[in-house]
């Protein structure tokens, strides 16, 4: 999985990171807690978009999309397409998925628990 997914990245161009967020002076301050907390997309949103952008892949059958579909037995995912949807993920969502972690992610609602925990999840 991880050869398939470098080469995978090698032909992907990815935008620039985002610029960092300047705070005015004197704003309040929040704990890194509490911004995590409030950061965190709502789990609905994290759903419709992950079932979109399953339904968005070429390779997928769109009827067979569901928040419980797993990749291998009723998408019919091989280990290319889920890199591919790991990647697509990604980009959707603005953040990383480990290696160690995608390979973990075997179906809709894994990838949904995954995004929707994930404090840079955007």
């Amino acid at each position: 999985m991880q050869a398939a997914r470098n080469a995978f990245l090698l032909v992907r161009s990815f935008p620039p990171p985002a610029a960092p967020r300047w705070f005015p002076a004197g704003s309040r301050r929040v704990s890194s807690q509490d911004s995590a907390a409030a950061m965190l997309l709502e789990k609905q949103e994290v759903t419709d978009r992950v079932l979109d952008l399953l339904r968005s892949c070429p390779f997928i059958d769109p009827s067979k999309v569901s928040p419980t579909a797993n990749f291998k037995i009723d998408l019919q995912l091989d280990m290319l397409d889920n890199v591919q949807v790991m990647v697509a993920a990604e980009e959707e969502f603005a953040v990383e998925i480990p290696n160690s972690e995608a390979d973990k992610i075997s179906s809709a609602a894994h990838l949904i628990a995954y995004i929707a925990a994930h404090p840079q999840a955007k």
